[in-house]
């Protein structure tokens, strides 16, 4: 793999009960990639911490995690679309998992909100290149360092997807959960967390609104260089 660049420390945000894959993934990440945090969890409950606190440039998930603790509590795992939609809002998600799940995230693979590796022996690697990939977007890009238009002119397409579905999922996906939340239960109030999805959506809106506005100043920039 090629080296991050080095610039700001960034965290990876690691949701998993399996100690052996948490293990594994420390040691390539120390091999592979320098300035790294790696944030590791066990379950949902410990991720939501983390995010409320810190601001991971990619999260990694292992969908049998979710799973293993509903099967626990003796109740129905969420639906993996609208677990990594409520990830996705925060940043980008890498999933390791069975691969007849992968169509249920078929639309926020599309989107670029999330990637997908089929649980075998060789999905730690390609996990981990896909999220050294998004590290490498996380500061070149995010962080409004200027963009590679000069040297790539022709992934300026991807870029715009990049920085724009992300936010745009989570602004979706929560008004969905919200919306589907209010016509169940159809009393005229709003459901529980409700109000946090309508501070989640206005903060996404706000952000993409500066992204949009970023970008635009990138891109006429580079069209019009200081003489």
């Amino acid at each position: 793999m090629d080296e991050c660049m080095t610039e700001r420390e960034q965290t990876v945000l690691l949701v998993s009960d399996d100690a052996a894959l948490c293990a594994a993934a420390r040691r390539e990440f120390e091999e592979t990639i320098s300035g790294l945090r790696l944030a590791s969890v066990s379950n949902m409950e410990g991720a939501r911490r983390i995010l409320e606190e810190d601001a991971p440039a990619v999260i990694l998930l292992e969908e049998s995690t979710i799973a293993a603790k509903a099967e626990q509590r003796r109740g129905e795992a969420p639906p993996l679309g609208a677990l990594v939609t409520s990830l996705a809002s925060y940043a980008p998600v890498v999933v390791i998992g069975a691969a007849e799940r992968r169509k249920e995230l078929t639309t926020l693979i599309a989107s670029g909100a999330a990637d997908y590796v089929a649980r075998d022996n060789g999905c730690l690697p390609v996990a981990l290149g896909l999220i050294q990939r998004r590290l490498r977007k996380a500061q070149n890009l995010i962080d409004g360092t200027p963009l590679p238009f000069g040297e790539e002119k022709e992934d300026f397409g991807e870029v715009l997807r990049h920085e724009l579905n992300n936010p745009l999922t989570g602004i979706l996906g929560n008004a969905e959960l919200l919306l589907a939340e209010i016509h169940r239960k159809d009393d005229g109030k709003l459901p529980n967390g409700g109000r946090q999805r309508l501070e989640t959506i206005a903060a996404l809106a706000v952000r993409l609104r500066e992204t949009v506005r970023r970008l635009s100043q990138e891109w006429e920039s580079w069209r019009t260089p200081v003489q």
